[in-house]
This record gives C-alpha cells, structure tokens and sequence, in this order.
C-alpha cells in the first residue's frame, strides 16, 4: 500500500546571519522537506474495496546543525519532534488497473530548537494535510511482482507564523511523483524500492515591507528495503533512505541549507489478526549536508483494515 511514513517536516526556521551562531540557518530546512518515507511492503496492492486506517507516532532527536560549505555546530544546538499522523485510505477499480486514494493529516510539536545556544519559538497544532492517489500498472500476485506510480500532494494548510523560525505548516504547495517496485523471493524474502522527485512551491518570511520570498530546488529521494518474513506474524526490514538537492534561496540568495542526507533504518511488524496490524522502527542518520542532523528517530504505527 503505496504511504508517506512520516509527513513532511515542515520546520520553517529563521535566516540568522547573526555572529552568535555563526551559520546560516533556512528557513525551509531540509529536515522540513524530508519525510513522506514508505514503509516496507507499502506497494503490495490489497484488493479493491478495502478501506485501511492508519494512526502514527514520530519522535525524532536532532543534536547538531549542519550548513552547506560551513563549519558543523553541536554545542548548545537541539530540536526535538514529536508528532502523531492520522491517515485513511481507499482502494478501488480504476480501469484495468488498481488504484488507491487516500489523505494524510499530520499534528504534533516541534520544540526544544536551539542553534549554538541560540533558542526559537515552539511550534504545535496540525501540520499540512497531504492528498495522494496511486495505482499500479503491473501487478503479477503470483510472481509477487508489484510496480506502482503514485502522485502527492501537500497543501498549505497547517500552523504556520511568517514572522516564527519554527513552524508545523509549511505555507507552500509540494508535488511529489513517485515510482515503485517490489518483488518478493519465495517465501520469506522481498525487496522494495523506491524513487521520488519532489518540486516545492515557494514560501515567503516576514512580513509588511521586511516580507521575503524562500524558494527551493528540486530534491531526488531514494528508498530501499531488504525484507525476512521470520514466520506468519512477524516481519523484519533494513532499509536506507537518501535524499539530495533541495538548495534552499531567499531572495535569489544561497541560504546554506539543502535536503541531503543518508539514514539506515530497522523496521519490525507484528500481525496481531488478520485485520490488525503493529510496526516500530528505529532510524539514524549517519550523513547530513544543509540541515538538522537527526541522531535517533522512531516510528510506532497502528493499522486495522476492513
């Protein structure tokens, strides 16, 4: 089932040029950008008809600061995530082809942001709401063989401050297509792999006559898993997700943010009934170009289907 795991972090933070922190900071930092990432299995299509629920939880620990061609700051620099994501989707007959609809609403808090001692306001409320529809051109069940194309996107709804370095919404229209294949190996193995090429609207800061336009470069995300079915009930994942580009403007000027990272992940699910399903994963980030660098991250998910 073609789904973004995590919304996308809209961190709206401020363009500081102050001495005290001695870098840059964006304004649409990457770690706002990054997300929408797919869980294992996601594009192994479930009949049409079926209606799946989905309730998330997202907690992320950020310790160090990262600018493009710029010196890293760990000292006194923080940001914590804690954020919750509701989501329902649809499957359905769309031709010859099966096809998904579904939206995503995202809540939570952003606090605890600080850069080489430098502090910034609190963000809490709902994020911006995502809207998606997927289908899959070739599905082959017995060969379990599934390739599938999806397109989101991302509405400027959520808490959002012009004037505030830290925001939950991110004012600005994203448009995500997305290609996917999975193909499974007998009983207990699979793959999945993923690309995307994100493309932001713009964003403005300030306001009155200090107002100022952020614009943001195209970023290309890639995600694969390894998967092990252990037996009928447990699965377990290891995957790695990368992003690059997103180059980061405001006002035609260099911010010295981007999107670019590289982060592993653990993934486990539990089968509790054939309806119920649970998931955790841990991740970390062990490259970091242009942003936040999340130490640890962790995803809990619950999901009943009908």
């Amino acid at each position: 089932m073609s789904f973004r795991r995590r919304p996308r972090r809209h961190v709206s933070r401020d363009l500081v040029w102050r001495a005290c922190v001695s870098v840059p900071l964006l304004l649409l930092a990457p770690q706002a950008t990054r997300g929408f990432e797919l869980e294992p299995d996601e594009y192994v299509a479930a009949p049409p008809g079926t209606t799946a629920l989905f309730q998330y939880f997202f907690y992320a620990d950020d310790q160090s600061y990262h600018p493009v061609g710029g010196t890293t700051v760990r000292l006194d620099t923080h940001l914590t995530e804690t954020v919750g994501l509701t989501r329902a989707t649809q499957f359905f007959q769309l031709g010859p082809f099966e096809a998904l609809a579904e939206v995503l609403q995202p809540y939570g808090a952003l606090g605890n942001a600080s850069i080489g001692g430098t502090s910034y306001q609190d963000s809490t409320g709902a994020g911006d709401t995502t809207v998606a529809v997927a289908l899959w051109p070739y599905k082959n069940a017995a060969k379990q063989t599934y390739v599938g194309i999806a397109t989101y996107i991302t509405l400027p709804d959520g808490a959002y401050n012009a004037t505030h370095a830290i925001n939950l919404g991110g004012h600005r229209v994203i448009y995500d297509p997305e290609l996917a294949f999975h193909q499974g190996f007998g009983n207990h193995w699979s793959v999945d792999l993923t690309g995307d090429y994100i493309l932001y609207g713009n964003n403005s800061y300030g306001n009155g006559t200090g107002q100022a336009t952020v614009s943001q470069d195209p970023t290309a995300q890639m995600q694969a898993f390894v998967n092990y079915a252990v037996g009928k009930f447990v699965d377990i994942s290891l995957g790695y997700e990368g992003e690059s580009g997103g180059r980061q403007f405001l006002n035609g000027a260099d911010t010295a943010a981007k999107t670019e990272f590289q982060e592993i992940r653990f993934v486990a699910s539990y089968s509790v009934t054939s309806s119920f399903q649970v998931l955790g994963e841990v991740n970390h980030q062990f490259q970091n170009v242009g942003g936040f660098k999340e130490a640890v991250g962790v995803t809990m998910r619950a999901l009943y289907t009908f």
